[in-house]
């Protein structure tokens, strides 16, 4: 696929096709982290950071607790 480099300003942008964006699930208005690797320009999602309240929002208050033994057993699981 190729890109068009085009002058915005005093800098340079490329525009991403949507279909590469659906592909990397990526989303407008985040970030990326640009390395240069053997003259190639590489992009990688930065993960978002989510707040506690966020994180909370996404459990369910109603699920039963663990218990120790509970926990032991999954960890001596994957040994």
């Amino acid at each position: 696929m190729r890109i068009t480099i085009k002058r915005w300003g005093n800098s340079a942008g490329m525009v991403i096709p949507n279909i590469v964006m659906k592909e990397l699930n990526l989303q407008p208005g985040q970030s990326v982290e640009a390395q240069v690797s053997n003259n190639q320009l590489i992009l990688t999602p930065i993960s978002r950071r989510y707040s506690l309240d966020e994180l909370l929002a996404q459990c369910d208050m109603n699920a039963a607790e663990l218990s120790e033994q509970d926990v032991l057993v999954t960890i001596r699981y994957w040994e």
